[in-house]
């Protein structure tokens, strides 16, 4: 039985091995424990806005109640699209994937074990 076990798991790590499941944190060379997230960016001037936006609808939320705009803050919904952008780049679709082979696998091996 437990040979079984050992060649689903095995099986099921090689499977995330060789497929793009957790693919969103990339390990840090030089720090164990340590992993980064890509963004992408057109350009440095986009790569400004996008650290900007955040700001300013922090900005525009702490001056402003309601759906009322700031004086400093112009087009706040522009600003908002752009931190939306930058949540949906982060969303780890991939590994939500690996999660469910892995819930998959968790019944399966439980399975397993009620019978045997």
């Amino acid at each position: 039985m437990e040979t079984n076990e050992t060649k689903t798991a095995g099986e099921f790590v090689k499977e995330l091995t060789e497929s793009f499941f957790f693919r969103t944190l990339t390990p840090q060379k030089d720090k164990e424990g340590i992993y980064y997230a890509s963004l992408k960016f057109t350009s440095y001037i986009n790569l400004m806005f996008a650290v900007q936006d955040p700001l300013k609808i922090a900005l525009h939320t702490l001056e402003n109640s309601d759906l009322e705009n700031s004086s400093q803050i112009q087009d706040p919904a522009f600003h908002l699209t752009s931190v939306l952008e930058i949540a949906l780049q982060l969303l780890p679709c991939s590994e939500s994937e690996g999660l469910d082979k892995l819930h998959k696998l968790y019944l399966e091996i439980n399975k397993e074990n009620d019978n045997g």
